[in-house]
């Protein structure tokens, strides 16, 4: 048999099944046929091997030396050609996949994010992958992902959970920003915590101690907003100070609608991460998504990857 062909590999894997079975009366019920037939088909199968796989009579079923070889290259065969159909249903799944993703608010002016390049290489590479893609709360993301709603998130948690999986991305700073005439600006020094809380605040709330006012003990902010553009427009107002993201009040900075207040020691930087479930494997589109974020972010997941 120089060429194996649809017919040969039926023979082979018949072949295998009475082997795994213990022998042609054992195979039957497996291969639902008459031993008549299996008797008839192992021997078309040693013609065309040209040589004798097993011996079968009042001994019982044995395999030769010939045959255990065979067998051998059998199990190696059929596990190659399970491994060959396992990558076609990769590229299958990865081709014609869907991906649910979650970001926070606001993160498309910063220079630092690379999130469009990662997509546009993702849908060049996979034209026919479906995304769908929302904006939410860092904690609303992980609850989400937590409960299986979304497989990919892009958090920044100043409390991890435990059975998420945090990549870290990029960064932005956060400054205290407030409308032009405000009081606040005739102070010609630098802004102190103490002098900062004696007007009305936008705090990022309860859920979110991150920001330098979190520490001030029986502090209780006038407004509060996880949510960038709410945050603006109540500085918009004239009536609140707040932080925002440098990139995002730049916005409004360059049409002198918004001022920096200087106060260099209640600034922060907040880390994005990319957010999974730890817990449970990612889809083949998705993990292909992750490694595209990862590339453009240039991030080893492997070696940065932590659980909490």
């Amino acid at each position: 048999m120089r060429k194996i062909n649809d017919f040969d590999l039926k023979l082979l894997q018949l072949f295998v099944t009475i082997v795994d079975s213990g022998g042609f009366s054992a195979a039957q019920f497996k291969l639902n046929m008459h031993q008549s037939t299996i008797s008839t088909r192992m021997n078309d199968l040693e013609t065309r091997l040209g040589m004798t796989l097993c011996h079968r009579g009042r001994r019982g079923f044995r395999l030769t030396k010939d045959g255990e070889k065979v067998y051998q290259l059998c199990q190696m065969l059929f596990s190659d050609i399970a491994y060959f159909e396992e990558q076609l249903d990769n590229i299958r799944s990865v081709s014609h996949g869907h991906i649910k993703l979650a970001l926070t608010d606001n993160l498309a002016t910063n220079p630092q994010c690379r999130i469009q390049l990662a997509i546009r290489q993702f849908c060049n590479e996979h034209p026919k992958v479906t995304i769908d893609t929302d904006i939410w709360d860092s904690y609303q993301i992980e609850m989400m992902l937590l409960e299986g709603k979304i497989e990919l998130g892009i958090t920044s948690s100043e409390v991890r959970k435990d059975g998420l999986k945090y990549d870290y991305l990029f960064e932005e700073k956060q400054c205290l920003y407030c409308a032009p005439g405000h009081p606040i600006l005739s102070r010609d020094s630098e802004i102190t915590l103490d002098e900062l809380i004696e007007f009305p605040v936008v705090e990022r709330g309860l859920a979110h101690s991150i920001t330098p006012l979190s520490r001030v003990k029986g502090f209780k902010p006038q407004a509060s907003s996880a949510n960038m553009e709410a945050t603006a427009h109540l500085l918009l107002s004239g009536n609140f100070v707040g932080y925002l993201p440098d990139h995002y009040a730049d916005i409004w900075v360059k049409r002198g609608e918004m001022v920096r207040i200087n106060a260099p020691s209640l600034e922060y930087s907040a880390e994005f991460h990319l957010t999974t479930l730890d817990t449970k494997e990612l889809s083949f589109a998705a993990s292909e998504l992750v490694k595209a974020i990862s590339e453009a972010h240039k991030v080893n997941n492997t070696s940065l990857s932590t659980t909490h």
